[in-house]
């Protein structure tokens, strides 16, 4: 599930050798920005859907002025670390990793500044529409950062995140394509293209043992779990098991499960002389941290009970982990063994 998606930054390195005009500094502004679902690793249709029900919020932040002949800015107080001179005298010289980093400047100065916004939307799909949209209207000519909130999907599967970057008001044709007129426009439109993040939640496999048998010694109970996503397949497997020394309850937690499986739970081994009472199997669905943190799920829970059968065997388990070190070898995790042996 890597999603990762590129983001493209407008060529203003080409800004100062193709403007033919003077800029009108006293003419007001507009930035329209879009988002895409097939902008998105995956295509178009594959988070149509989450677009289509999300509202994202947006902001801009004017970081700097800039002067007639749109080749020079001058950084606003809230930004007057920022440092501009190459951007000013050695335009030739200026890369897009240049406004990469800038860009980070000023959403680290925005942060700790505090700054109020120049302007805010939503950006929002009309319903049916592959591409969802938000204006900001009445902005000075200027350097602007671009900033969207990151929002999740509505079963808070994913969540989307948008690189912040700059755009300069007005601009052309030339700057934003690397094509056509530089004649100036003072009504742009630029995408966003976000990266889609899976998200993870927690189960929680509770035992309750009524009674215990002390001439026995401890008892060992097995689980095991298996996820399968929307389409059935299996994307989580593991087993787990608990020791129980005297009669209680305990839980374990299994934690970085893939939000929006639903995970099926069973006991496959009930410890010796121990019978489980009511059902063996349960099956679950498991949200993501950041739905139990809005209040909209709880964390996925599943609970045994068992109680001793008045039998006389005796006898407990461990659980062994091998884990991969990704070139064919695995490692043994022997938890009788202790630590540095």
């Amino acid at each position: 599930m890597a999603l990762a998606a590129l983001f493209a930054l407008p060529c203003l390195g080409l800004m100062q050798t193709q403007a033919a005009k003077e800029i009108d500094l006293n003419q007001k502004c507009s930035l329209t920005v879009s988002v895409e679902a097939g902008g998105i690793a995956g295509g178009n249709d594959a988070y149509l859907e989450d677009l289509n029900q999300m509202e994202i919020p947006l902001a801009v932040y004017r970081v700097a002025n800039v002067d007639v002949t749109g080749q020079r800015f001058t950084p606003e107080t809230a930004f007057a670390e920022m440092d501009f001179s190459k951007i000013n005298h050695n335009p030739e010289e200026v890369t897009a990793d240049d406004w990469r980093v800038l860009a980070e400047q000023a959403e680290k100065l925005r942060s700790v500044s505090m700054t109020e916004a120049s302007g805010t939307t939503t950006i929002q799909a009309q319903e049916g529409s592959k591409t969802a949209t938000g204006a900001i209207t009445d902005l000075k000519p200027g350097l602007y950062l671009v900033a969207a909130d990151a929002a999740y999907n509505t079963d808070y599967t994913l969540e989307y995140q948008f690189t912040p970057y700059l755009t300069a008001l007005p601009s052309s044709q030339y700057t934003l394509e690397g094509a056509g007129s530089d004649e100036w426009m003072y009504d742009i439109t630029i995408g966003l293209k976000p990266d889609a993040v899976p998200q993870y939640g927690k189960l929680n496999i509770t035992k309750i043992l009524k009674n215990f048998n002390a001439t026995l010694g401890r008892t060992t109970f097995v689980f095991h779990i298996v996820g399968v996503d929307a389409y059935g397949v299996t994307q989580y497997e593991e087993v787990e098991s608990m020791t129980f020394t005297e009669a209680g309850s305990n839980t374990i937690t299994l934690d970085h499960i893939p939000a929006g499986l639903t995970v099926t739970v069973t006991e496959v081994y009930s410890g010796a002389s121990y019978t489980i009472e009511g059902k063996k199997e349960d099956t679950v669905l498991v949200w993501s941290g950041a739905a139990v943190s809005a209040g909209a799920a709880e964390e996925a829970t599943v609970t045994f009970t068992n109680r001793y059968d008045g039998g006389n065997r005796g006898g407990y388990g461990v659980t062994n982990h091998f884990a991969s070190d990704g070139k064919g070898g695995w490692s043994w995790e022997n938890p009788t063994t202790p630590a540095g042996q």
